[in-house]
């Protein structure tokens, strides 16, 4: 035999051991899991703390619960299937144990058959619903939550803080256990932060405020006495020698202490062209605070 022929019959030899392992690799991997098998692959994606393991599970999960499951300051230890039941050929439901919080832990689990695979069902998930002293939102790493609202998180012990957190302090701990609502409140009070940010945002407000006009304008604390001595005005130049200084509240913010020269031109009572110069050094304004999920904003009353 040449050894071409030999060459050939190798070739075909080792495509045909290629396509039986094929075969035998597709069927296990198209081979459908047990209700268990999917219950512990969702224990250990979350002992893991790995989202991405969590997602390969195919549980209904949303991306900003994910995006907290990554921030979790304790994750569930030594998880255990201790039974599963299959209660229709669709549904079925599994007991398991683990430790979170220091403490050993049990739940019931139920998982549904999706296209020929069980799937842990979002019901177990766990149910947060936060409150804070300061702000509409709370955050858990970089994902952030309304208050009031019920969301759904992945179980483990998660750190909420108040937000945004670049400019509110205060922090509360919230276990999440698997189909348990919690409630937490955060203790959220002003940082330093939250002063300069609102300081920013009223000196540009104001900057707008003094632009040259010939009328005053609203929602700027300017307050002229010109009515007895113009009978109109075509022009109004400001100078600001001491912008008012901001002072915060939860809701509400004052500032004072500003002091401010105005220089109006127009027409005399008399008819004749007139040019005064006003000067005030109580200016202040007044107004609300909303805290949104990455800053504040200033409404002057």
């Amino acid at each position: 035999m040449t050894r071409r022929r030999w060459w050939l019959i190798g070739v075909t030899a080792a495509l045909v051991v290629a396509a039986v392992i094929g075969v035998v690799i597709w069927q296990t991997a198209s081979r459908p899991a047990t209700a268990e098998d999917a219950v512990v692959a969702y224990l250990r994606a979350l002992a893991s703390g790995d989202a991405a393991a969590v997602e390969a599970t195919r549980m209904e999960v949303s991306a900003t619960a994910l995006d907290a499951f990554t921030a979790a300051s304790e994750l569930i230890e030594d998880p255990e299937v201790t039974s599963v039941r299959e209660v229709t050929p669709g549904e079925a439901t599994a007991d398991v144990s683990f430790t979170l919080g220091e403490e050993e832990r049990t739940a019931e689990l139920a998982l549904e058959r999706v296209d020929g695979r069980w799937i842990v069902d979002p019901s177990a998930l766990g149910t947060m619903t936060a409150t804070a002293a300061i702000g509409s939102f709370v955050g858990i790493g970089a994902a952030t939550f309304a208050v009031g609202e019920a969301t759904s998180l992945l179980p483990a012990e998660y750190a909420v803080t108040a937000a945004p957190s670049s400019i509110l302090d205060g922090k509360s701990t919230l276990l999440v256990l698997p189909g348990e609502s919690a409630e937490i409140t955060v203790d959220a009070t002003l940082g330093p932060e939250a002063t300069d940010a609102a300081q920013q945002q009223l000196d540009e407000h104001l900057e707008a405020c003094t632009a040259p006009a010939s009328t005053m304008p609203d929602t700027c604390g300017i307050r002229i006495p010109w009515g007895t001595e113009f009978r109109a005005v075509s022009d109004i130049r400001y100078r600001i020698e001491q912008t008012p200084s901001i002072a915060l509240t939860a809701d509400a913010f004052m500032a004072a202490g500003g002091v401010l020269v105005a220089t109006v031109t127009g027409t005399g009572q008399d008819g004749s062209a007139r040019t005064t110069t006003y000067r005030t050094e109580d200016w202040g304004l007044r107004g609300d605070v909303r805290f949104t999920e990455d800053g504040l904003t200033l409404s002057v009353w």
